[in-house]
């Protein structure tokens, strides 16, 4: 039966609205909850790069970035669906991934960050501590939970030394700078960069200060890393993939032209000051992220084998069970290895 006039105007004036409402629909940014690992400081800036200069916006991402309270709190919240993405240490990942008796409750790490973990001790020269071995009978102070404390055994088994051959200290985390300082501990444990700019900052000089980083004496352990739940990165594996080019953007940025990160730092943060935060950063960059394997491989992969290993340390050092590599690190979401390279 053929329309009056009037009716085929209608008809094809919501046949044209309903197509162009689908076509707007399908347009809408994908929106990503993203969490950092701690407050907003310099090694958290290559994140924020690029929501100034756009690139999450151009891929067709709405990203929401917030500041994090420590590795252990990220991963659980990105667990609960609070965040749907996280910048978090991938040991506190896997001791989480532990604790939950369904598959589809654990997360996976997609782009490693921190090819060389942040963990540190921390000393003074007069200590006379120079490498691990002198920590023997020794003080450190730290927080009960401090990754570095927890991962110590795997430091001191790779240099000779019996674990509990030193004495810890329990002090809260914004204490454990200020005893060292004051020759109230010999040493503290904690994340290099932060703790090296924080022993500075309460009067330390910065050639009487000692950095003893995991990664330099036997520990090759990986540090932070972006992390999801499967079910979401799998719904969502083109904007997980975008996200993590946008990072590696970011992180590439921030080597090169450092005060483009720092300044996008600033808009989010404006009393940040910006050598302090600029330092910071660049520490992470030097200790961390831009390691000669990541100059040979580019960013955010990893070697099967020596995670494999890291793996098995982390596991006897925490107690729990050495999980299969295949449920800690996933490439499916890396973007193409030409896109991964850092500059030379």
């Amino acid at each position: 039966m053929k329309l009056p006039a009037l009716s085929r105007i209608r008809t094809g004036a919501l046949l044209a609205w309903a197509a162009l409402a689908c076509a707007s629909h399908a347009q809408q940014p994908t929106k990503i909850r993203f969490a950092l690992d701690w407050v907003f400081q310099g090694p958290q800036a290559p994140f924020l790069v690029p929501h100034e200069n756009g690139c999450y916006k151009k891929a067709g991402l709405d990203v929401t970035t917030d500041r994090g309270f420590g590795s252990g709190d990220t991963v659980i919240k990105v667990g609960a669906g609070t965040y749907d993405v996280g910048f978090a240490d991938i040991n506190a990942m896997v001791e989480y991934n532990a604790k939950q008796a369904k598959p589809e409750d654990r997360l996976i790490a997609f782009f490693m960050v921190y090819d060389g973990a942040s963990l540190s001790i921390i000393t003074r020269k007069d200590t006379g501590v120079t490498k691990p071995a002198d920590l023997v009978g020794k003080s450190i102070a730290a927080p009960p939970g401090d990754a570095s404390r927890r991962l110590f055994p795997i430091l001191a088994r790779a240099n000779g030394i019996d674990p509990a051959s030193v004495n810890w200290i329990n002090v809260s985390p914004e204490m454990r700078e200020t005893m060292l300082a004051r020759k109230q501990a010999d040493a503290i444990s904690g994340a290099a960069f932060t703790g090296y700019m924080g022993v500075r900052a309460v009067g330390v000089p910065a050639e009487d200060i000692v950095v003893m980083r995991f990664p330099q004496y036997g520990a090759s352990l990986y540090g932070s890393a972006l992390v999801v739940k499967r079910s979401f990165a799998q719904a969502h594996a083109q904007a997980i993939t975008a996200l993590t080019q946008c990072v590696a953007d970011g992180i590439v940025t921030s080597i090169q032209k450092p005060e483009v990160a720092i300044e996008a730092l600033a808009q989010r943060d404006g009393l940040v000051n910006r050598k302090v935060e600029q330092e910071r950063m660049q520490l992470s960059l030097d200790w961390s992220i831009v390691t000669p394997w990541v100059r040979e491989k580019g960013l955010g992969q990893v070697d099967p084998a020596r995670l494999r290993k890291s793996m098995q340390d982390v596991s006897a050092a925490l107690g729990i069970a050495a999980p299969d590599i295949a449920d800690v690190f996933t490439a499916q979401y890396l973007p193409a290895a030409d896109r991964l390279m850092v500059p030379k």
